[in-house]
Parts: structure tokens; sequence; C-alpha cells
């Protein structure tokens, strides 16, 4: 007894120090320091088994956003929607898979209607739409092989069908949203945030809302050799980055970690360059350097520097063979195919990204994309045709049609006609050009079926249907031999393809004060570059200097600019026009309609004609100057009388005019741009745009007879009364040169 108490008592003052030894003091909570990971339980191995193995620790996330805007939209029975998202070698071997959220419309039939998800062509996920009252979240493991370096096409279809109405009506009400915050590919592993060469700088892609940000760190940019090498810059990164529209910021220090659709670019001589790049210095001081350098934070970091600012603007070139990887360098908005269609020539539908289809629905749509060249002129007169091969049921009924749209307006109507079905082979539907545009071009074909079958609806019908159309994807869209000639001013030609001043060796531009014009430039120029794929050679020169018989380009605000310059660019820096007739500046907007009693029977004799009063204009009006609205910015181009073309970027102040710019250069605004004025109030939600009431044409080809003949068919088409006098003269003169010969033969009594 006396011993085992012992044994106690040694046991219980073996175990009292460690009892009283405190517990080490933890503030990380307070001080803001990282707070310690709870500690992991040990497994427990089962009876028999041997010993623990602890589980392996879950790989870091990367995460890159895929939608190039805030939303993808799938409307109708049958929609499609293809982003183009770049990779690094790293991001393209990792673990990866996609999540997206979606939101559909409450009438969409979730037994018959589906989402479909394809990467580079294979299908990885197809899942039912049956998500209206808040959006679902999918999460599809993308098989290891499947992405590769460079351009990867990743395309959502949704399928969609009505709950209980058959109508072709009841389409219009189905939608399938996903938002961009919510569609991205997350990777597992570590460093794969990192750029570390230039032809991975498309990886930088976009934010959760779609954009893509240039936080740029300079030096003194006042200096015009400075300020030219910056806009070069900004010009080789929007076709190096692959992004339509490219958000510029001016900062004064390094981004401290990685953030989606950003990218730090230092622009300043070696000298200058921030102790964090100090490892650059030396390279930079020897000569021109343009490098990807990592950063301990883990930005992405893009690096142009010399010895000096003409050693930079050398150094901005190595951009300009900084590729993607890919042999086909899709923008990340325009992953269809989209060539360049010349005269006499045809392509088809499968060239241009459609699919072959059997479609069983009441209205189906595809679309395709071309683009023209900036001196495209048939827009008046010429059409273009699509060779249909195309099949549909007998279960059609007369009513149905087929319709094109070109550019979102309808431009061809086609009914169907057979009661017993008909195949559609080699049959050509004309299309007239009268929307088609330099620059891109969007072809919608739309068919619109009417069967008796729908008519009787039975239950669940909508998606039990048979095939009742068939599209081929051998069909052809052919063009004709079109004028080549460009009408001036036409800001439209400028935005689609950067005309005239991409063919020049040297453009002036003239640059307000401040960095509000420098970054307004550069976002401007860079969406020019963007659409045209070229850098425009910007040169920043004195307004002092500017030639009224060369083209140029002015950046300001209105106030900064002189006199005589006002007096040249189409735009008036108060809100009348000089001598008070402000009823005149009011007219621009009312196409020349004239008033009274007979302007009633006036404008309906005319539709019927398909005319306005514009079109019996003998002399052309008078382009009156635009009061820009405050806080709005305003595009201006004007054809001055000694032949240069000057295109102009102002608003009231230097503020409005970059947060203008910044709004301009978004795409469905920058597809609005038009004619010789184009402006965007702070409230607008659309363009403004007044087209020029006297163009000049402007000869881009070699003279031939066949091109003027193409040229006078497409300007008489829209000059009504030149026509004909023509006519009349031209029936004058024959009357004459008969009267004379017949007075010259014959016998004489």
């Amino acid at each position: 007894m006396t011993r085992r108490a012992l044994a106690c008592l040694l046991l219980l003052g073996a175990a009292l120090p460690a009892l009283a030894q405190p517990a080490p003091f933890d503030m990380s909570p307070e001080s803001g320091l990282r707070t310690p990971a709870p500690a992991v339980e040990p497994a427990v191995p089962a009876e028999g088994a041997g010993e623990a193995v602890p589980g392996p620790a879950s790989a870091p996330a990367f995460t890159r956003y895929l939608l190039p805007a805030p939303a993808i939209r799938l409307e109708g029975e049958e929609s499609r929607q293809a982003v183009a998202v770049y990779l690094t070698q790293a991001q393209a071997e990792a673990p990866a898979r996609l999540e997206f959220a979606y939101l559909n419309a409450l009438v969409v039939a979730p037994e018959v209607s589906n989402l479909r998800v394809r990467v580079n062509q294979a299908e990885i996920s197809s899942a039912p739409l049956a998500s209206s009252e808040a959006p679902a979240v999918l999460s599809v493991e993308i098989p290891a092989g499947l992405l590769r370096a460079g351009a990867n096409v990743i395309e959502f279809r949704a399928t969609q069908r009505h709950r209980t109405d058959c109508s072709v009506e009841s389409t219009y009400e189905l939608w399938t949203r996903l938002d961009s915050g919510g569609v991205r590919l997350v990777f597992e592993g570590s460093g794969l945030d990192g750029i570390a060469q230039l032809a991975d700088l498309a990886a930088v892609g976009v934010d959760a809302a779609g954009k893509t940000t240039i936080r740029l760190l300079s030096g003194d940019l006042a200096d015009p050799e400075a300020a030219g090498a910056a806009l070069k810059l900004a010009q080789q990164l929007a076709i190096a980055l692959r992004v339509p529209e490219l958000r510029i910021e001016h900062v004064m220090a390094l981004t401290a970690g990685h953030e989606p659709g950003v990218l730090d670019v230092v622009v300043m001589p070696a000298s200058q360059l921030p102790d964090a790049l100090a490892p650059a210095r030396g390279q930079a001081a020897s000569g021109p350097l343009a490098a990807m350098l990592p950063l301990q934070g883990g930005a992405a970091t893009l690096v142009v520097s010399g010895p000096d600012w003409a050693a930079i603007g050398r150094a901005t070139d190595a951009l300009a063979g900084a590729l993607p990887a890919s042999a086909s360098r899709p923008r990340i908005d325009l992953a269809d195919p989209n060539p360049l269609l010349l005269g006499g020539q045809s392509a088809a539908l499968s060239a241009l990204g459609v699919d072959t289809v059997e479609f069983n629905g009441r209205r189906y749509a595809t679309r395709f994309q071309f683009e023209l060249p900036p001196d495209f002129y048939a827009y008046r007169y010429g059409e273009l045709e699509l060779v249909l091969d195309a099949a549909y049921s007998s279960d059609v009924l007369p009513g149905s049609e087929i319709d094109i749209y070109t550019n979102g307006q309808i431009a061809s109507a086609t009914p169907l006609l057979r009661t017993d079905g008909g195949l559609l082979r080699d049959t050509v539907i004309r299309i007239p050009m009268t929307n088609l545009r330099p620059g891109r071009n969007e072809v919608v074909i739309g068919v619109h079926l009417q069967t008796a079958s729908d008519q009787v609806c039975s239950a669940g019908w909508t998606g039990r249907a048979p095939t009742r159309f068939v599209l081929s994807n051998s069909s052809r869209l052919r063009l004709p031999d079109y004028a080549r000639a460009a009408a001036v001013p036409d800001l439209q030609v400028l935005v689609g393809s950067g005309w005239p001043y991409s063919e020049q060796a040297s453009v002036p531009l003239v640059l307000g004060g401040g960095d509000d014009s420098l970054l307004s430039a550069m976002m401007i120029a860079a969406r020019i570059a963007a659409s045209a794929e070229n850098v425009l050679p910007l040169a920043v020169t004195p307004e002092a200097d500017l030639s009224p018989a060369g083209h140029a380009l002015i950046v300001a605000p209105l106030p900064e600019l002189s006199p005589p310059t006002l007096g040249r660019i189409g735009v008036s820096a108060g809100g009348a026009l000089p001598g008070g007739n402000g009823e005149v500046l009011l007219d621009q907007f009312g196409g020349g309609a004239p008033s009274g009693f007979l302007a009633g029977p006036a404008e309906w004799l005319l539709r019927r004609v398909g005319l306005q009063f514009s079109d019996l204009r003998v002399l052309p009006g008078v382009d009156l100057p635009y009061a820009p609205e405050p806080g709005g910015v305003v595009m201006s181009q004007v054809r001055q009388a000694e032949g240069g073309i000057w295109t102009i970027l102002t608003a009231p102040d230097g503020g409005a005019m970059r947060a203008g710019a910044e709004r301009l250069i978004v795409t469905e605004n920058w597809r609005q741009v038009a004619g010789r004025i184009s402006a965007l109030g702070p409230a607008d939600e659309a363009v403004t745009v007044i087209a020029t009431n006297n163009p000049v044409l402007v000869q881009t080809e070699p003279f031939s007879p066949a091109n003027l003949r193409l040229i006078a068919a497409n300007w008489f088409s829209g000059n009504i009364l030149y026509f004909t006098g023509a006519v009349v003269i031209a029936a004058l003169l024959l009357m004459l040169a008969t009267s004379f010969v017949l007075t010259q033969v014959g016998r004489r009594q």
C-alpha cells in the first residue's frame, strides 16, 4: 500500500511542471497577422490496417474569367455564343474545371431544353435548363489534353423550347443569361498566374466584369517623344492582348498582387525605374528593353525601358512580334472566322463558322460575320447572293419564310410556298447591300416556320416534334464586283479600319494638356488598332504646325483649342451658331422635310417609291457645327477645303472627355460610331449620329473604266435628280444626233 502511494506521488510531481507551463501568447488576430490554420486531426487507421497516411494537401486554385462583356444572352430556340481564351503552357497543362452560372426564363421547358458547352469543338457538358428563380452553378472537369497553349474556343449552346406555347411569337420569350463573374476556368496548381514571355500577353485576359485594364506607371509623358512612345505602345498592346477594348489608368505604384484582367506597364527611362525593378536597370541602361518581369507579389508586369525615350520607342517594336502561340489569333470576342471578302469572292458558310443543323422548332437563327475593305462603295445599288442549300418537311405551311438581316436590319424575306415539302438546292437569295459598311459586318439567317402540327400544340409537342428544317453549311455567300472608293467624312470607316490614317507614313496628333487628353488618345487609338489590326503612325505635333492639306488627329478639350482650329473641326464651343441662328442648328436633325399642308401627301408619295426628301436635293446642304452637351464627348470628322481629313475627339472639359472615351470604346457604342458627328452624352444609352450633307469621293484605286462605272452606279442611285437630268440630256443628244443623221441621208425633194 505504501509502495503504491509513493508511486502516485512521484508521477504527480513529474506532471506538475508540464501543467504549470504557460501557453504562448498569440495576438495575431488583433495585430493583423495571418491566423494560424487549425490543426488537422491525424487519420485513425481501421482495425487491421497499416500505418495511417495523411491526406494530400489541396493545391491552390487559379481563376481565369472568360466573357469579354458583362453578360451574354442566349435567345430563341437555338442560340450559341463562343469566346476565345488564351492560356500559357503551364495553364494548359494544369488540371482545370469550367465553372459557370446561368439563369433562364420561367417559360423554358427543362425536360426538352438544355445548355451544352464545347471546348475546342469537344462537348464537355450538357445540362437541362431548369434555373428560373436563381442562378444555377455548374462545375465541369475538363479532360486532360483538351486545353492548349494559345487560343482556346469555349462555346455555349442553348436549345430552348416553350413550356406550353407552339407559336413563333412565343420563341421571343426564351432566353438564358450567363454573367461574366460566374463564368471562369479554375486551375489547380501553383505559379499559374505568371506570364514570363511576351508571346503570352493575351493570357492577361479579362476581369469579372469582362474588362481588361492597363495600369500605366510612367515617367514624364509631357515630352512629345515620350507621348508618342506611349501611344504606340497602347496600340501594340491592344493587338497583342487580343481584346476589343482597353481601359488605361495612370498610376503611381505597382499593383500589390495578381489581379484578373490587369497588366502593369512600366514605361520610363532606366534611371527612373522603381526599386522593385532594380535588376532591370543595367540591361535597360545599355539598350532598348521590353520584357515581362516576375515580381514577388505575382502581378503581371511589362517593363518597357531604355537609356532614353528614343530607345523606349524602339523597344515598343518588340511587341509587334508578341503574337499568341497558336496559328490562328482570334480576338477574344470574335472566336468565329471573320474573313475579308473582296468583290467577286464567295465563301462557304462552313468557312464562316456555321454548322449544318437539323431543326424541329419554330424559329431558327444563325449568324456569321465578314469584313469589307475601307473603300467599299456599293451600299445604294449592289446585291450580294446567298446560294442556299436547305430543305423543309411537308408539315411546313405557306406563310413560313426565310429572313436575312444585315447589321441588325431586315434585308430580304423569302417565302416558302410549297405545301408538300421542298428541297432548296442552289437556291439564290438576293440581298441588297444597303446596310453593309466598311469593316465588320454581321449577317443573320432567320427561319420562321408555321406548321400544321403546331396549330394543334398537344402537350409536350414543343420538344417532341420531328425535324422540319435542315440548313447545310455548304451554302455559300457570294459578293459581286463592287465599287472601290471612299466617301468622306465618315467615322464608320475610321473605327472599322483606321483609314485614311493607316496608309500614312506619319499622322500628326494634337494633344491637349494633362493626363486626360493623353489617356483618351491612347484608348481611342488602341480601339482603332484592335479593329484594324494595324498600328497608326501617330506623331505628337503642336497645334500651330497642323496643315489643312494633310490628314490629322486632334484629342483635346474645346477650351484648349485656338479659334482658327475651332473653325475647322465641325464642333461649336457654344450652344448656338455664330450669328444666333439657333433654328438652323435644329434643322440638322430634321432631314430637310418641308412643312405645310402638302407635307403629309409628299411624305406618303416618297415612302411609296422608297425615297426621302434629301434624295431630291439639287444642291447639298450645309454641315453645321455641333454643340456638345455638358459632360458629353464628341467625335467629329471634317474634310478640309485644302484636302486634309481631320478627326477630332473633344468635350467641354478633360474629365468629361476621358470618361466619354471610356464609354465610347465599349463594343456596343463603338459599332454605332458613323457619319461626320458621333456624340455620346453622360446619360445617353446610344450614340447620336449626324451624317454629312456633302460627302466627297476619294479615289483609292488606280483609275479603271470598270471601277468608274460601278462608282457612277452607286453615286447616281443616291442622287436621283442628277440621274434624271443625265437621262434627259442623253435623250436630247440622241434625238439631235438622230435628226442630224436623217437630214443627211435620203433623197431631197
